[in-house]
């Protein structure tokens, strides 16, 4: 037998895990750049970009040269920025629709 507290911990985990996993989401379509035809980077993160990539020409060689850059520990860290800012929202959410109920 389960107690009921326990069984109302897994909703309430899985809607932080859809909120969190949205905001990141939202965040990082917002942060998408991809001037490749101007200057041939593309860069996704907020607020740390965690991928980059581009080609562009390198005078010194003579020849064209590409890059690709992904850091997971700030790929983690904007995971980490979009709990924060879910847990922030839930927070101002619940407190502006307390002032309404009363």
């Amino acid at each position: 037998m389960i107690p009921g507290n326990r069984t109302l911990m897994v909703p309430t985990i899985l809607k932080g895990v859809a909120g969190t996993i949205c905001i990141f989401a939202v965040l990082t379509v917002i942060s998408y750049q991809n001037d490749q035809p101007v200057d041939g980077k593309l860069t996704i993160g907020f607020p740390w970009e965690f991928y980059s990539s581009g080609t562009g020409y390198n005078v010194e060689s003579d020849e064209y040269a590409s890059f690709e850059n992904f850091e997971p520990l700030k790929l983690i860290g904007n995971i980490l920025f979009a709990v924060v800012m879910y847990m922030l929202l839930r927070l101002l959410l619940r407190a502006l629709f307390a002032k309404k109920r009363s």
